[in-house]
């Protein structure tokens, strides 16, 4: 059975299991959760001990900014159902690439996101969050509403089928709080007027500097 957003609610059984696996290092396991949450899941490049990510197999390429955790190829090509355990199995520790066509992701700086899911979490506002160490944190929020925060220079929206996000346990990729399938994702709105305190007090300190 697909679960997905805004569908019945299944047993406490289910989350516990989803949250166990997404918590967890398997990616195999991770990427079958994904694809019943209803998510398309692509694989990604892999980050190997000693001779970093594996798209430095090319002598050619640039330095990796995001090793094991970027989509291996130039386009991002979802697999089917059927492909995931073989093509991840085959490839131990390969990135999980996400296509934002079932939410919007929203990359901001770390304490940035850390201070929106704070204020989140005192309204019991669930956002779906996940950090790349403590660089950035990116929060999902409905497809197709992200778009409101394109002005906002502290924000970095993706949307769209070959705009991705790499998801846990990607090397470096950390659930902050992970996605409920029993709770929909929160429009741009719903986060905006948090982000927007959480900036005005980051730039107020930088001030006074």
């Amino acid at each position: 059975m697909t679960i997905t957003y805004g569908s019945q609610p299944g047993t406490g059984s289910d989350m516990g299991d989803i949250l166990h696996v997404l918590h967890g290092r398997d990616t195999t396991e991770s990427a079958a959760v994904y694809h019943r949450l209803g998510w398309p899941v692509a694989i990604g490049h892999r980050q190997r001990t000693g001779s970093g990510c594996t798209c430095h197999d090319n002598p050619t390429a640039t330095p990796c900014l995001t090793p094991g955790a970027h989509p291996a190829g130039k386009t991002v090509r979802p697999l089917e159902s059927g492909e995931l355990t073989a093509a991840f199995d085959a490839a131990p520790g390969a990135g999980i690439i996400i296509p934002c066509t079932r939410f919007d992701a929203l990359v901001v700086a770390h304490a940035i996101g850390m201070g929106v899911m704070l204020r989140a979490d005192a309204k019991s506002l669930h956002i779906p969050c996940l950090t790349a160490g403590h660089t950035t944190a990116t929060l999902l929020v409905e497809a197709g509403t992200g778009t409101l925060l394109d002005a906002c220079p502290q924000v970095e929206v993706r949307s769209g089928p070959q705009s991705w996000v790499a998801m846990p346990p990607s090397h470096g990729i950390r659930w902050d709080t992970a996605p409920d399938h029993e709770l929909p994702l929160p429009p741009a709105t719903a986060v905006r007027p948090h982000l927007a305190q959480v900036v005005k007090l980051a730039l107020a300190a930088r001030a006074q500097g």
